[in-house]
């Protein structure tokens, strides 16, 4: 057999490739090389790029990657927070990626009356098939056909369905109140949102509430969250990615799959399930698309009832946990909503959707405040420019392709936009701070919160959450005196993984006295 290593050798001046030495100083050149472009790269994006004229953090701009690398860690949302501190309203957090905390970007971002700007998920697989992630036609359908399951005849109808799983939570606390020990609110909250939105999405309870233990969905779900930096970190270096997916072990690798088969047996079964029709349920509603121009099939509603599940229930969670902790941290604050809701209502079955929401004005602002302080998505939710020439977004001219985004904890957490803002005060959503001069609050900037965004694609489920959100809060707030375990203090500390990565709640609540 021909002998091919001395021409290789003659041409790297005598260097023998195949050995030891020969193989170090081809990956020392290749490392050299590689640094070398890093550095034009870095000086480029420093120096000549399109964005230079916006601030930002000099070695984010310079290397690509930290982004991700930060995310994994599940921080990046408060370096964001630290960026706009330091470097103002509009900071340039990477290379191509410029973040915004002026209210009027949500507009010229998300909002109506200029072509749409495409969503951007790095590192995430995207079923196209799922509103949130649909091309403009297919938003166009899916939304046309699922919004009736969100309008107020169909909340009105719904209403029975979900008073039955927050009368069941009630009873479950009650009974765990004789017990003397702390209760995982986290838990409870997440049981009686996802029991209450599968029966809604699915016709099918998930039987959290009645076991008082976690099911398979819940499972899957805490496993894809654990997947979601690593994806993430995969969008820029993929082979470090891939070794740390098959480090993740196959339970967490295999749990998108399970999760979507679970999911669609579920939708099957209440599609083509005769026992239930016309309850009035979300599938019911999206039932009578079809034969119509927006018609969804099959698979359609399969995917877009998964994710209703999870937008619909998680967040709902993450939120009553919020403003349950931060009311036990602000006791004159718990004791006023508490207060208020007792004195409104003279038994908790008379708590409705329409009495929760024009009755309990404080009770609201302290929801309001939950989801600044404490928003259940707290992500800026990355939209790239489109191609032509350069827009206006919040006043700076911003070139085609950039990635923009409004950053939720960010800019809810910015004295710019907020007095005193990482405290708990829901004295600033009430009328008075609004109209009175004198008020601390009165130059808050409030058209900065926009926890649902705002435009074509914000949270069409929106009105059900507030309504559940209200019910469930004034039903506990009622029935219980509510304190934080001391185990719970610093509860707000957490990571944020795309969500929430939220530790037990620990509260001791005991019946109120009658």
């Amino acid at each position: 057999m021909a002998d091919f290593s001395g021409p290789i050798a003659s041409t790297f001046g005598g260097i023998d490739l195949t050995s030891w030495q020969g193989i170090g100083r081809l990956a020392l050149g290749a490392t050299i090389l590689y640094l070398i472009r890093l550095c034009f790269v870095a000086v480029y994006n420093l120096y000549f790029h399109p964005l230079r004229h916006i601030p930002g953090p000099p070695l984010w701009i310079a290397l690509g990657g930290l982004r991700s690398i930060y995310k994994m860690r599940g921080i990046l949302e408060f370096k964001y927070v630290e960026f706009h501190e330091k470097y103002g309203e509009v900071v340039r957090v990477n290379a191509d990626e410029v973040a915004f905390i002026r209210p009027e970007a949500w507009k010229d971002i998300y909002g109506h009356g200029h072509a749409e700007f495409p969503k951007h998920f790095p590192g995430l697989k995207l079923d196209t098939k799922k509103i949130v992630f649909s091309s403009s036609k297919d938003h166009f359908r899916y939304r046309r056909a699922m919004l009736p399951a969100f309008s107020d005849k169909a909340l009105r109808l719904q209403e029975p369905l979900i008073r039955v799983y927050i009368d069941l939570l009630i009873k479950r606390l009650r009974e765990m109140s004789e017990l003397g020990k702390p209760i995982n609110m986290v838990r409870w909250y997440n049981f009686t949102t996802f029991d209450l939105i599968a029966d809604l999405a699915y016709g099918t309870p998930l039987q959290g509430l009645a076991e008082g233990k976690s099911n398979a969905w819940l499972d899957n779900i805490g496993n894809i969250i654990k997947l979601l930096p690593i994806m993430a970190f995969a969008s820029v270096f993929p082979m470090v990615g891939t070794a740390l997916q098959f480090l993740a072990g196959p339970q967490i690798r295999n749990a998108e799959k399970k999760h979507y088969s679970f999911a669609s047996q579920m939708t099957m079964d209440r599609i083509y399930n005769k026992k239930q029709p016309d309850r009035g349920d979300f599938m019911d509603f999206m039932l009578r698309s079809r034969g119509q121009d927006h018609e969804m099939k099959d698979d359609e509603l399969a995917s877009n009832a998964d994710l209703i599940m999870l937008a619909g229930s998680e967040t709902t969670a993450t939120l009553l946990s919020g403003v349950t902790y931060w009311l036990l941290k602000t006791p004159h604050a718990l004791k006023k909503a508490t207060e208020e809701v007792r004195a409104t209502f003279k038994s908790d079955d008379e708590i409705t959707f329409d009495d929760t929401r024009a009755k309990l004005t404080y009770m609201m602002a302290c929801l309001q405040e939950a989801l600044r302080i404490f928003p259940p998505l707290p992500l800026g939710m990355l939209r790239i420019v489109p191609d032509g020439p350069p827009v206006q977004i919040a006043g700076v001219t911003i070139p085609p392709k950039t990635q923009v985004s409004v950053p939720q904890l960010a800019a809810f957490h910015s004295e710019r936009n907020y007095h005193r803002p990482t405290e708990f005060i829901p004295e600033r959503w009430l009328p008075e701070s609004t109209l009175d001069p004198k008020s601390p609050f009165f130059n808050d900037r409030r058209d900065i919160h926009k926890p649902f965004s705002v435009g074509r694609r914000d949270c069409i489920g929106q009105n059900l959450a507030m309504h559940e959100m209200r019910s469930i809060l004034a039903k506990v707030l009622w029935n219980f005196d509510l304190k934080l375990d001391e185990s719970s203090n610093n509860w707000h500390n957490q990571k944020i993984l795309a969500l929430w990565v939220k530790p037990p709640l620990q509260v001791h609540i005991k019946q109120r006295a009658t």
